[in-house]
Parts: C-alpha cells; sequence; structure tokens
C-alpha cells in the first residue's frame, strides 16, 4: 500500500467517525432537550381544569362565600374573579331532583367551588352524601364537612379522617370563557349520588 493510499484510507476513517460523533452528539442533545420539555413541561393542573395560582391557606379557617350565578338553560355561569378573590364559593341550582342514599330528598343540586393550594380551580357538589352535609369549611388545606367533621384533602380531595372519608364532594368538569366558568347543566341533570356500601 502506498503512501498515499495509507493517507487516504486515514482520512476515510477519520470522516466516518467524525460523522458518527456528530449523530451521537445530536442524538444526545435531542435527548436532553426532549427530558428537559417533558420534566419541566408537566404540571399539577389536572385536565380540564383552571389554574389561577398557588394559594397559601396556612392554617387559615374559610367559609365559602355564597354567590349568585347565571343559570343560561344550556350553562352554570359563574364568575370566574369571585371565585378568584374569595378563595371557596357555594351556590344551588334549582330544580334538579335527586334524593340520597339515606332516603334525604333534595330539589336542587349545592355546588362548591374553590381555589386548591396549587391554584387549581375545582367545582364539586356540596355535599357529603352518607352524612346528608351540604356545608363545609377550611381548615388549612382540609375540607371539613360542617356536619360530620369528616376532613379530606382541598388537593385531591383525599379522605384524611372521619366517617364519610370514602365520599369526598363529586367534582364537575367546566370550561372557561374569558371570565366565566361554563358548566353544562346536563351534567349536573345527569349527576346521580354514589351507592353508599
Amino acid at each position: 500500500m502506498s503512501r498515499r493510499d495509507k493517507r487516504n484510507k486515514f482520512v476515510e476513517q477519520k470522516k466516518s467517525r467524525t460523522g458518527t460523533y456528530f449523530l451521537v452528539g445530536i442524538l444526545a442533545i435531542g435527548v436532553i432537550v426532549f427530558g428537559a420539555y417533558k420534566l419541566l413541561g408537566q404540571s399539577d393542573t389536572p385536565a380540564g381544569v383552571t389554574n389561577v395560582g398557588e394559594v397559601d391557606y396556612n392554617s387559615q379557617f374559610i367559609d365559602p362565600v355564597q354567590i349568585d350565578v347565571i343559570d343560561s338553560g344550556g350553562n352554570i355561569v359563574i364568575d370566574l374573579n369571585k371565585v378568584k378573590s374569595d378563595k371557596a364559593v357555594t351556590f344551588d341550582i334549582p330544580g334538579i331532583n335527586f334524593t340520597l342514599n339515606n332516603g334525604t330528598p333534595f330539589d336542587y343540586v349545592p355546588i362548591i367551588g374553590y381555589v386548591s393550594p396549587k391554584g387549581n380551580v375545582i367545582m364539586a357538589t356540596s355535599l357529603c352524601e352518607p352524612c346528608s352535609g351540604i356545608t363545609f369549611h377550611f381548615e388549612g388545606d382540609h375540607l371539613v364537612c360542617n356536619a360530620c367533621g369528616t376532613r379530606w384533602e382541598l388537593e385531591g380531595l383525599k379522605g384524611i379522617s372521619g366517617g364519610c372519608t370514602e365520599y369526598p364532594p363529586e367534582t364537575f368538569n367546566y370550561t372557561v370563557e374569558g371570565d366565566k366558568i361554563l358548566i353544562k347543566r346536563t351534567d349536573l341533570e345527569n349527576w346521580q349520588p354514589r351507592v353508599i356500601g
């Protein structure tokens, strides 16, 4: 093999290694960027829920504020700014009949809306179904039934203590248009109490 052949072979090997290193480098950068996007892009906001910024309820005692809402026939319209400023609101939707499993009849659906500690706006039934409780308050990061004292975490409504921990208020899907929260009236009409076992 001549000197020129050896040199050409060496240069070709060097070129192929350079191309391999380049591809490995691009692949590594791609993996890092994708991993950072997945890690940093993840949110604690469940699908279909609006986030308005974290709230520190540290040792606060809060009673939800009774508000007026608009029943447009198709949607229940709630003022998002009122929920944000008051942190917890309640309202009733009349004309929807149901009976709890313990025999308690209702001709309206009581609703509670609040901002969770992580800033998620939650809309749920204002019902502790086993005991028929319809009013709640916050003690720090806990939602507490005024009737039986059962406690749930505000974030995720996981039961903490009390007799009704397995039956937290049930959440409703909603949409936001501008500064209005919209709950479909049919979602409320189709809601049924859970079977208490």
